[in-house]
């Protein structure tokens, strides 16, 4: 019997990266959840529901970021995983607060995020 799909929350503002991203982990047979606000996501979250992965952009319009998220994540969602994305050069991530840091252009993200499942090294996201 097959396990069940790993279930991922997208939270990424704008629409065509979400799409695609959301479009590459279907493809897999991943389960997807999309939204386009860190304020949603926790909203989803705390209405109980469940995910195995949150991948976040960092920076989104509204009163919490992709860093606000990822430490809600990590407080209260103590065994869902963590990738933050970001197209800003400049832009580091505590690792404390993601279990892997991807910069945008994301390519191959489905492949990315499946070898943080199966415990292999990761690439950087982007070859």
């Amino acid at each position: 019997m097959d396990a069940s799909p790993i279930r991922v929350l997208l939270a990424e503002d704008e629409f065509l990266l979400r799409m695609d991203a959301a479009d590459n982990l279907r493809r897999i047979g991943w389960e997807v959840i999309e939204v386009s606000s860190a304020d949603e996501a926790m909203d989803l979250l705390r209405y109980g529901v469940k995910f195995d992965l949150l991948l976040t952009d960092i920076d989104m319009p509204g009163q919490a970021n992709g860093i606000d998220l990822a430490r809600h994540v990590r407080t209260h969602h103590r065994g869902m995983k963590i990738a933050m994305m970001t197209g800003d050069a400049r832009q580091d991530v505590d690792q404390r607060f993601c279990d892997l840091f991807l910069r945008k252009p994301v390519w191959n993200v489905a492949d990315t995020l499946r070898a943080l499942f199966k415990g292999e090294p990761h690439a950087d996201g982007n070859g």
